[in-house]
């Protein structure tokens, strides 16, 4: 969108564009590889994500990882628990995914730093 364009639109339909493009990148069911995340964890598509599942997971507030994004910042879902997840049946998914959420936070409290203790 050029300047003479954003200037002379009406401030709804940009607001209205803008909330369609939302929508869709939320809407939109990611591609196999692609990175998801969440309040600060991420996890890579596999097959086997339904649309019911992906919508789950917006409910939930996971969306697609936005290019130029830093994904090692996120911590990532043990890849075992994401296959389980994509496989659980529905109501089951609550359960895994809040497995591999303890898992992954088990993980990063029990690894503290070595000291060093200086003489």
């Amino acid at each position: 969108m050029n300047w003479s364009t954003l200037l002379n639109a009406p401030m709804g339909q940009l607001l209205w564009k803008k909330k369609q493009e939302l929508h869709h990148r939320a809407t939109h069911k990611p591609a196999i590889g692609a990175t998801i995340c969440c309040a600060g964890l991420r996890m890579s598509v596999q097959a086997g994500l339904s649309d019911d599942l992906w919508q789950w997971l917006v409910s939930l507030g996971w969306r697609e990882l936005a290019t130029g994004e830093n994904r090692l910042q996120l911590k990532p879902l043990a890849t075992t628990q994401v296959t389980r997840l994509f496989d659980a049946q529905p109501v089951e998914r609550e359960r895994v995914l809040t497995n591999a959420i303890r898992q992954v936070t088990r993980r990063s409290t029990t690894k503290s730093p070595e000291r060093v203790s200086v003489s």
